[in-house]
């Protein structure tokens, strides 16, 4: 796997969720295991030399592209994640070439003519692009980004004509994830039989976790009667306010008002101290005086560490987390990285599987 490939995902995954703090890394997966040293066949760069024998820099990149798989790879989730977007550049990639092959031409002009099949970008195709995107391209005047325009749709074509190739392909794809059995405890959206159930950890101090919740409200929108989720509780400890907020919510819930005032909290994020908690309270009409009882006598202090062990059991190490069906999404992700796990799913239970 490509060094690039593996630390474009690193980022994405850093990027999107909140983490917990460290308690310190493992030496041992962080430190490359012992290789013997290429032979320097055509003058290779030399990095360094130990005793007279040289270690070059293909055999240093080796050992960084080894690193940076171990350490992406540190549990089954993430080496499954791994793999899959692997396989599904290189099904893509094997998909073409044998396209190609069946016409007896290169993959390049395979390409090129299924872009020319498609015609040039008309110019009707980019001011109508520039019109729908004006806000995007810094509201400039269509003269001057006219040919940045045009350049991008043409880009496009290149991209739609691979993708329009790939599903000339037969492809079974044997590759599954690891599922991870995570008890369904928490409020609920959804049907009770719902084929597919998303278990959702989250932190209501959490910035990714709020950046979700619309993707949430798409996904019901999209499968009202096929997906039910229930949101768990994972307070992470850099997040001094997000475990009374968890409490808070839980007492909410005594009141069937779990959800107004979860989106409460994630409209306030800064604002979770005590007297702000009682204060959504009382807007959203709660019985206050219940409610302030029920956060006197900690009631659901347990609730919320069951919640957080379960979700460190099942490998959550920061927020948001999900679990379709027990297959772990990890970080804000966009709502087609969903949809194409959840239809997946609903793909697997239709087949029996």
């Amino acid at each position: 796997m490509h060094r690039t490939r593996l630390i474009a995902v690193a980022a994405v995954l850093a990027s999107v969720s909140c983490s917990a703090p460290s308690d310190g890394g493992d030496p041992e997966a962080a430190t490359p295991g012992a290789a013997s040293a290429p032979a320097l066949a055509d003058g290779s760069d030399i990095a360094a030399e130990v005793n007279g024998v040289a270690i070059t820099t293909g055999e240093l990149d080796a050992w960084i592209k080894e690193d940076l798989f171990r350490k992406q790879a540190s549990n089954p989730n993430s080496l499954y994640e791994l793999r899959d977007a692997a396989l599904r550049r290189l099904v893509a990639e094997r998909s073409i070439e044998a396209l190609a092959t069946e016409a007896g031409v290169s993959v390049d002009r395979l390409i090129a003519d299924k872009v020319a099949s498609r015609g040039p970008v008309t110019d009707e195709e980019t001011l109508e692009f520039f019109e729908e995107n004006k806000s995007r391209l810094g509201n400039g005047d269509y003269e001057t980004l006219e040919d940045q325009v045009r350049q991008f749709l043409t880009t496009q074509r290149d991209a739609q004509a691979r993708s329009d190739l790939e599903r000339n392909a037969s492809v079974v794809v044997h590759l599954q994830p690891p599922r991870v059995e995570v008890a369904a405890d928490g409020p609920a959206r959804g049907p009770a039989d719902a084929p597919v159930t998303i278990i959702e950890f989250s932190d209501f101090q959490c910035p990714y976790c709020r950046r979700v919740i619309p993707t949430l409200e798409q996904i019901q929108e999209r499968y009202p009667e096929q997906v039910r989720i229930v949101y768990r509780n994972f307070p992470l400890g850099n997040h001094s306010r997000a475990k009374p907020a968890a409490e808070a919510a839980l007492c909410a819930n005594e009141q069937d008002q779990f959800w107004a005032y979860h989106d409460k909290l994630f409209e306030n994020t800064r604002a979770l101290g005590d007297d702000d908690l009682k204060r959504y309270a009382s807007e959203l009409e709660l019985d206050v005086a219940a409610f302030e009882t029920c956060i006197g006598e900690s009631r659901f202090v347990d609730q919320v560490d069951a919640d957080f062990r379960d979700g460190r059991a099942a490998g959550v190490t920061g927020t948001p987390a999900f679990f379709v069906n027990g297959v772990m999404l990890s970080g804000a992700r966009p709502a087609s990285d969903f949809f194409r796990m959840i239809d997946a799913e609903l793909e697997r239970l239709k087949d029996g599987a």
